[in-house]
């Protein structure tokens, strides 16, 4: 399919389903725009864009037809890649459709594509930072329910919460992402999400606060001061992942 580059700009709501419109309006007029723009990032451009309304039912049946098409690990590259914090994601998006649909080839085989590479790179950081976030993720209990927060750089919350499930499968879980401002919530292995949500309005309870004190002062009796060495803590431990950690307060 010959798709014709052009300078238009285009901005959309940011969601995944405005995300399909837009890939459904790109294919059906052959035209891929210069820029794609959300809400969060025209803030900070000068350009004037033209809006797309995002059409459910469209993206839906642009959604089928894509799962229908590509190979299920080009599927998921791209959903993943919805995902990264990549800046210009929505128009490497478009350059990875676009080579999907005419390669059939895995889209990592491609990396020698720009926008391929750039989208590799950012997914590599993002589930860099779930791996870690697995062991640095401290839960403290509400009642019966075991809760936490974090503060990812990356949207890694939706790709934690299956891990800790598959963990504590009888749990009530809540973990709240302040970055993005999501609550994932954990019930016996089940999962959901609230967005644009503020953190629950808990108080911890004085057993937590002894439990939390005697890690602490565990932790301080295990430590031999003269062999402790701070390069090497934070090459395992990053400041940024310290602030929700009880070990550190």
């Amino acid at each position: 399919m010959q798709i014709e580059e052009t300078d238009e700009i285009w901005e959309y709501d940011g969601s995944f389903y405005g995300f399909l419109t837009i890939v459904y309006q790109a294919f059906s007029k052959k035209t891929f725009p210069e820029i794609i723009l959300t809400p969060k990032t025209a803030v900070e451009s000068l350009f004037v864009s033209s809006w797309i309304n995002t059409d459910e039912s469209l993206a839906q049946k642009m959604y089928e037809r894509l799962t229908k098409r590509l190979r299920k690990e080009n599927v998921q590259f791209i959903i993943d890649g919805f995902y990264c914090s990549l800046k210009e994601k929505d128009r490497c998006l478009l350059d990875a459709i676009q080579i999907a649909l005419e390669s059939k080839d895995l889209l990592t085989n491609h990396l020698g594509h720009p926008s391929i590479l750039a989208l590799e790179k950012s997914l590599k950081a993002l589930f860099g930072e779930v791996h870690l976030f697995k062991g640095f993720v401290r839960f403290e209990y509400i009642g019966t329910l075991l809760y936490s927060s974090i503060a990812p750089k990356h949207f890694s919350l939706p790709y934690l919460c299956p891990h800790f499930a598959q963990r504590y499968p009888q749990e009530t879980i809540m973990i709240y992402d302040e970055t993005h401002r999501l609550l994932g919530i954990i019930k016996q292995g089940h999962i959901r999400f609230i967005e644009n949500s503020n953190p629950p309005p808990f108080s911890t309870r004085e057993s937590e606060q002894d439990i939390q004190e005697n890690w602490r002062t565990f932790l301080q009796a295990v430590t031999i001061q003269e062999r402790k060495n701070e390069r090497t803590q934070l090459s395992h431990l990053p400041k940024r992942y310290r602030g929700h950690m009880v070990d550190f307060q």
